[in-house]
């Protein structure tokens, strides 16, 4: 026999779970630009003898890069102190992305599971089988 209880506490839940879909989808759909990469600072030594980085202790040279991959292989690219800026965000704006995107991925199977539990609380048995007449 069908659980209308139960069908109506999975319709709430799927109702609720459709709204969240919605709001999440919402933010994906929002015209911006992306950058698959990351800003960071990098450190080095230069390998002059000489300079201060050479000793073992000594502070190292930094600069801040782009990186990212392609094909494969890691590229990295130097930025200037005016565009860090520019980069970090266009970076951090596609890392909030992928995340939202994540978030939408859970929802759905989650949207999925109550979708399969309403079917089960609505489903109705197979009849029983018709009687037969015996022939004597």
């Amino acid at each position: 026999m069908p659980d209308l209880p139960q069908a109506s506490r999975q319709r709430a839940l799927l109702a609720k779970l459709g709204e969240q879909y919605h709001h999440l989808l919402q933010g994906l759909l929002s015209p911006r630009r992306l950058l698959k990469g990351s800003v960071y600072a990098l450190k080095t030594r230069c390998g002059k003898p000489s300079c201060h980085c050479a000793a073992p202790q000594g502070p190292l040279h930094s600069a801040h890069v782009l990186s990212w991959s392609h094909a494969g292989k890691t590229h990295l690219r130097s930025l200037s102190a005016s565009d860090l800026a520019r980069w970090r965000q266009l970076t951090e704006t596609y890392r909030r992305f992928r995340q939202a995107r994540s978030r939408l991925v859970k929802l759905h199977q989650q949207i999925l599971l109550v979708l399969d539990r309403l079917e089960r609380a609505m489903r109705l048995p197979p009849p029983p089988p018709a009687s037969r007449k015996r022939k004597t």
